[in-house]
């Protein structure tokens, strides 16, 4: 029996598909017209595009009962510009039959544009305390459809948003629009509107209720917290308190919020729910410098370091002109926002053939106010330099330092406007573990400006300094080296310096500026003219600048743009090519 069915399922389906086709050619798409003002015909076909979409005409009546359902969606359409009393009429061919499908053609008129008359605005709950006066004529501020103006749906409807968001943003957690009305007068084509807003208690916060904690401590989450029991109602600062933990590597998954019971207001916990991330990681890579030539690494990366949430970072690097090691221990921070971290690294590199080995341990504090960074440092580090199997000897220094930072760009990965500034002193005395006394002055900036969405600018400027009698016995991480990609092109990495015993090496003095044009020509695609100028010396009256310039290729990722860039120096004598990921600062 199942198998005389299967047959006659096979048999009947190519022609049950060819009755469906020849239905569908019976049943012809409805032929629409709207008569109405340029101006409003895109309003209205995105308006009745799904009825029209599925309808069918096959005869006048069909074409009637379209017009009936067409006629609704016209004026809601038009009712959101401000237009109430629309005239929307047929028009018919009487000499066409009955049966035929006729074309459907629908006048418009419009009729005159409602205008506002009176926009009133109230308040229930506590925001009507006398504290708060001044709010609440702020919050009439924000209101964008006022008396006068002509009425449209998304005005009104971005009004009542922004008074809303605003109450939700501070002290009002459980704020609602509790009524809101449009009055419409389609006789004298005014328009009357009420609403009013129940703001609800003042809210306070309380302690953090957290779960989901497994290998960590509660105290993890609370350095992260700067939120006080009893402190006000603010949603930036439980924004805040999730960006931290989600920027934490210890967690894969966040989420923060209050109760807004306004039955219980005041010392309202803080609901922190967490997903552990894995707290070991592996990492491999291998990639391409135009600086230091092809590499491969290595990373591991443990998170509970002693049971308390140490995060240890150790990794290897191996260049063609760089080889390291390292292993750092960053302690979580500390409820100011205080970062720890001590490590060691040892580096070999062979550059201009000049050989340097180096070895150094240290710690650094760094925390942030607002757009400002600061980094404090004490480091000690062994160096050893050798050229053309002659060793220079060791050096060693015990060096403080200290940075700061100041980032006003728009997008830090793809900026278009603002500026990054950053200024640094190193110190050593050889009173305290150091083979000579020297101070290191070093300073940057960057610039970036657009004129348009097509083109961007951007000028760099650095320079700096060593004070110390003399250079020899001062590692060459606190003298200066320039060249190659993100410092001067059209040279090779670190070609710039000033001669020592036959090779190049670190001078006490540099200079730097750059200027670069981008014209973005189709989506992320860029293409850039550059000059880059600027020395290394010993001496300030000894700098000679040397110019730069060259063309490249940007394309924007999320991870920052992508620069290939050839370069010709004016006394070089060929052309260099360099390769960047992302803006260096």
């Amino acid at each position: 029996m199942n198998l005389f069915f299967l047959l006659m399922a096979l048999v009947l389906q190519p022609r049950l598909a060819l009755a469906q086709a020849l239905d569908a050619e019976e049943t012809e798409k409805p032929q629409l017209t709207f008569k109405v003002q340029e101006e409003f015909k895109s309003l209205i076909e995105l308006a009745t595009n799904p009825i029209r979409n599925t309808a069918q005409v096959n005869d006048n009546g069909d074409a009637w009962q379209l017009y009936r359902r067409l006629r609704p969606a016209i004026r809601d359409a038009l009712g959101t510009q401000g237009y109430f009393s629309p005239i929307i009429g047929r028009e018919v061919d009487e000499n066409l039959p009955e049966d035929a499908a006729q074309p459907l053609i629908i006048t418009i008129d419009p009729g005159p544009q409602s205008k506002v008359v009176s926009v009133d605005i109230q308040f229930d709950g506590a925001i009507n305390g006398d504290e708060f006066a001044a709010r609440r004529e702020r919050l009439k501020t924000l209101w964008l459809l006022g008396p006068n103006q002509a009425f449209n749906q998304s005005d009104w409807s971005a009004s009542k948003d922004a008074l809303l968001r605003d109450l939700l943003a501070k002290d009002f957690a459980a704020a609602t629009l509790s009524e809101s009305l449009a009055n419409v007068n389609p006789e004298s084509n005014t328009v009357e509107l009420l609403v009013v807003y129940d703001s609800g208690p003042v809210f306070t916060f309380g302690e953090l209720q957290i779960t989901g904690l497994k290998k960590y401590r509660e105290d993890l989450v609370s350095r992260y917290n700067t939120i006080k029991p009893g402190d006000r109602y603010e949603q930036e600062r439980l924004l805040r308190l999730l960006s931290d933990l989600q920027g934490a590597t210890y967690f894969s998954a966040v989420d923060v919020k209050i109760d807004t019971d306004d039955r219980k207001p005041q010392n309202v916990p803080i609901e922190v729910s967490v997903i552990e991330s894995d707290s070991k990681r592996l990492g491999l890579g291998a990639g391409y410098s135009s600086n230091t030539g092809f590499r491969t690494e290595a990373s591991y990366q443990y998170n509970n370091l002693f049971d308390r949430a140490y995060s240890l970072v150790t990794g290897v690097r191996v260049e063609q002109k760089r080889q390291s090691a390292f292993a750092d221990v960053f302690l979580p921070p500390s409820v100011k926002g205080v970062t720890d971290s001590v490590g060691v690294a040892f580096d070999h590199q062979e550059i201009s053939n000049l050989e340097v080995d180096r070895s150094s341990v240290g710690t650094i504090r760094e925390y942030s106010l607002g757009v400002n960074e600061f980094r404090l440092g004490l480091n000690f580090q062994l160096e050893e330099r050798r050229a053309l199997g002659l060793s220079f000897g060791q050096t060693q220094a015990l060096v403080g330092s200290g940075s700061w930072t100041r980032d006003k760009v728009d997008d830090r990965l793809n900026p278009t406007e603002g500026y990054i500034t950053f200024a640094q002193v190193a110190v050593a005395a050889e009173q305290f573990a150091s083979d000579q006394d020297f101070i290191r002055l070093y300073g940057r900036v960057q610039k970036f400006w657009s004129p348009s969405n097509k083109n961007l600018f951007s000028a760099r400027f650095e320079a700096g300094t060593v004070a110390a009698s003399a250079r020899r016995d001062i590692p060459q991480d606190y003298l200066f080296r320039a060249g190659g990609t993100n410092s001067i092109r059209g040279f090779d990495f670190l070609d710039l310096g000033v001669p020592d015993r036959g090779v190049l090496a670190g001078g006490r003095r540099v200079m730097i500026g750059s200027l670069e044009y981008v014209r973005w020509i189709r989506g992320p695609l860029g293409a850039a003219m550059f000059t880059d100028v600027g020395d290394v010396s010993d001496n300030w009256g000894d700098l000679d600048p040397k110019p730069a310039v060259g063309v490249g290729v940007r394309y924007k990722t999320p991870a920052g743009p992508i620069a290939f860039d050839i370069a010709k120096a004016a006394d070089q004598n060929r052309p260099r090519i360099h390769f960047a990921l992302g803006v260096a600062f």
